[in-house]
């Protein structure tokens, strides 16, 4: 594991620091105090191919160079481009490669949240690493979600994918045992405690309603089963129960976007990959987002380019 008086002098920056630009939300409480900084990565869609490995490394540098460093990274899932319909080796060739660039250039612990890409070989059953199991053994996660406690604040990772029934593709939403696990740990969870939720896919989006095309004459906008969650109505009818929900980060859709709705902000911050390695989506650059959670329960969040080109 590197420093990082060490990155900076591999980065041949020393004595300077990333300066990051992007948008921001910040709260206006003067009298709050920090208690957390943490970093959101989601979709690096790492692959050999289109230069993804030095993409993924340059993300890594850029945010461990900044003056205010995270204290660790929440990956917010498809951190490899793609599992679902390959073969085995050439999804152990991408989490080989991803191993080795968190190890030669990064310094920071890491949660993991599980994306579709993740995911390998839905509606298989010859091996038993198939489906969520193998990437599960990756992220050296027990379970596909879970939740803990950093900082004064409790964070929920969610897992918004799930194989249709004849294991073609996915379905974004939550299945019953993991619905019911949820609503007893908020129930379990003080109400003066804040509460982060994250998900690889939006539970409320505006962007992806709108974009790629999804308008169908005489039939409206017409949102696919894997553009965000699918449950979005019974979970926020959970979530209206618990004011101290402050906050879903989610990826997947490659935009950056937030929404406030009954009071909770849903924030999508792009992805470190941009337009899957091929340039920016729309008008959402390359990316990742640092978050700064407060101790009065406000917090802020900040989209930030790396300066990649393809």
């Amino acid at each position: 594991m590197i420093n990082r008086r060490q990155l900076l002098k591999n980065a041949g920056l020393l004595g300077l620091f990333g300066a990051g630009f992007g948008f921001k939300s910040i709260a206006e409480n003067t009298d709050k105090k920090r208690v957390l900084r943490f970093a959101h990565l989601t979709d690096v869609h790492l692959e050999p191919e289109l230069n993804a490995p030095a993409g993924l490394a340059k993300c890594l540098h850029h945010l461990q160079l900044q003056k205010d460093q995270p204290t660790f990274i929440m990956s917010g899932g498809d951190s490899i481009f793609d599992a679902l319909h390959q073969p085995k080796d050439r999804v152990e060739l991408q989490w080989n490669i991803w191993n080795d660039i968190f190890k030669q250039d990064n310094a920071l612990p890491i949660e993991y949240c599980i994306g579709n890409h993740d995911c390998w070989g839905f509606g298989q059953t010859e091996d038993p690493l198939y489906g969520k199991k193998y990437a599960m053994e990756k992220m050296n996660l027990s379970m596909p979600y879970r939740s803990f406690d950093k900082s004064g604040w409790h964070f929920i990772v969610l897992d918004s994918i799930q194989p249709k029934t004849d294991g073609s593709w996915y379905i974004c939403m939550l299945d019953e045992a993991q619905f019911d696990w949820l609503q007893k740990d908020l129930a379990s969870t003080p109400s003066t405690t804040p509460v982060i939720v994250v998900s690889h896919a939006p539970i409320v989006s505006a962007a992806t309603v709108i974009t790629d095309n999804k308008f169908k004459d005489g039939e409206g906008y017409v949102i696919g089963l894997g553009n965000m969650h699918m449950d979005s109505a019974r979970i926020i009818e959970l979530f209206d129960k618990y004011p101290n929900i402050k906050l879903c980060l989610s990826g997947h859709i490659h935009l950056y976007e937030q929404v406030v709705y009954n009071g909770i902000t849903y924030i999508s911050n792009g992805a470190v990959s941009g337009n899957w390695w091929k340039g920016i989506r729309y008008k959402t650059d390359n990316g990742y987002a640092m978050l700064n959670l407060y101790d009065d329960g406000s917090f802020d969040n900040e989209y930030i380019t790396y300066g990649w080109n393809v």
